[in-house]
């Protein structure tokens, strides 16, 4: 055998081994909380479940079940969301190890436990590995001319602004069309993002839009967008402010960025979840759930180079995952 394939063999093993170190995520029902923020760079957060015997990082977006352990070291935290609407936890060195309880009877009905249920669910269903993410070692190729937002979501009504990324060397065209045809255009743009004016026919609730981005020599490209109904946005407008009363209880304003761009992913409003994430990224770069929730946007808007960035960044910012 040469000495390739011995290499070879090696490293398979050796993923092998790794794959098999890693316990298997809690089940959707059997879940009982999941992380919404970690801090760990001047400590450690560490979980170790039930059926393992090792401490193992945290990971954002984690689920645990009920007789998982939580701990934190130093100036470290973690928050978590509970399941059935009961609210959340603030994890520190003070008191850890803290052992995730089961249920005993639900939270308060209304709407803040409906919101969170959601919430939850919808965090269940965004579960990824980090350990299975790749460390970046060399730099991600610019990312193409592309519509970044909003692409193919709704979107609340007022004004709409159009984002996408490209070249600066480049000049732009975009265009808006709906049923009865072209509504506007702007031609000579740099990149930038750029506002739907008042002077333009007014966007109809109710009316999926076409806009499309040129550039010369390259394809067009094109994403679709509709706006919330009157009533659905007021809906979702209560119920932001709901959650912008710090449900988490722990006067953070990443959890409760966390807890508001997953109740607007969950609602199909991509481009305003992104805007409240990158708000986020900008007050506070180093929480990794941010960028993980931010990468799941991208992933679901089909941005996939964008999507990877933020998943290298989620595991980096999350420390040494073993």
């Amino acid at each position: 055998m040469s000495a390739a394939a011995i290499v070879r063999r090696v490293f398979q093993g050796l993923v092998l081994v790794a794959l098999l170190s890693v316990p298997p995520p809690a089940a959707a029902a059997d879940t009982v909380a999941v992380v919404i923020e970690l801090r760990a760079l001047n400590g450690e957060v560490r979980i170790k479940t039930k059926d393992d015997t090792l401490w193992r990082a945290a990971q954002p977006l984690q689920a645990l079940r009920a007789g998982d352990q939580v701990t934190a070291t130093g100036d470290s935290r973690v928050v978590l969301v509970l399941t059935q609407g009961r609210g959340t936890r603030t994890v520190t060195a003070a008191n850890s190890p803290f052992t995730v309880d089961a249920p005993a009877r639900p939270g308060p009905a209304g709407q803040a436990r409906e919101t969170l249920g959601r919430v939850v669910d919808l965090f269940l269903g965004l579960q990824k590995d980090l350990r299975t993410v790749p460390v970046a070692v060399r730099p991600i190729l610019p990312i193409r001319v592309a519509i970044l937002s909003p692409r193919d979501t709704q979107v609340l009504p007022g004004s709409v602004n159009f984002e996408w990324t490209g070249w600066q060397s480049l000049r732009y065209r975009i265009r808006v069309s709906g049923p009865e045809g072209v509504m506007w255009e702007a031609v000579d743009l740099p990149r930038a993002s750029l506002s739907y004016p008042d002077s333009a026919p007014p966007l109809r609730t109710g009316v999926r839009y076409v806009w499309q981005l040129e550039a010369p020599n390259l394809p067009v490209e094109q994403a679709r967008f509709e706006v919330l109904s009157p009533a659905e946005a007021g809906r979702v407008r209560e119920t932001l402010k709901l959650l912008a009363g710090d449900p988490s209880g722990s006067g953070s304003l990443s959890s409760v960025a966390v807890l508001r761009a997953g109740f607007l992913l969950q609602e199909g409003l991509a481009a305003d979840a992104r805007r409240e994430l990158l708000a986020a990224v900008s007050a506070d770069p180093d929480e990794p759930t941010i960028h993980l929730l931010l990468g799941h946007v991208y992933e679901k808007t089909g941005l996939a180079e964008l999507a990877q960035r933020e998943f290298i960044e989620a595991r980096q910012l999350s420390g040494r995952l073993r």
